[in-house]
């Protein structure tokens, strides 16, 4: 029996500064720290070999997140920022908010990257995407 869904995780090129991003801009806090080094269960568990990571599980205000970053083994994937919206796999990550607009300057100003730009108030369109410092997407929502 499925009993919740748990988390989502990033995994990130630097640690403190994602930590730091998702604390200032949407109030996360952290619950514990979390890593290992070269623990052969643990590569059984993940499916990978001589792994290395440190990370953090954070509490939000309805959700948790959990980031990691990796020592080993080297990343071979694409960077996320070379990937849009549109490709496939988990996306982006959305957030509710009270104002899309000046939210989207405060999450700039956090070292948030545009992806996309806020429509006109009047549009009636009260979402935006930008990439979290890491180049993860995440999304603004206004509610």
């Amino acid at each position: 029996m499925i009993l919740a869904f748990a988390h989502p995780c990033l995994v990130v090129d630097d640690l403190e500064r994602a930590r730091a991003f998702y604390e200032e801009m949407f109030g996360f806090s952290v619950i514990s720290k979390e890593g290992w080094s070269k623990n052969p269960l643990v590569d059984q568990v993940i499916g990978c070999s001589d792994s290395s990571s440190r990370g953090y599980m954070l509490a939000g205000h309805n959700c948790f997140l959990e980031l990691f970053e990796y020592d080993s083994p080297a990343q071979l994937g694409p960077e996320p920022a070379a990937l849009g919206p549109q490709e496939r796999g988990i996306r982006h990550l959305a957030f509710y908010v009270d104002d899309c607009r000046a939210e989207y300057q405060r999450c700039l100003a956090l070292g948030a990257t545009p992806l996309g730009t806020p429509a006109p108030e009047e549009s009636g369109i009260n979402a935006v995407y930008l990439r979290d410092p890491c180049g993860n997407i995440i999304e603004l929502s206004q509610i």
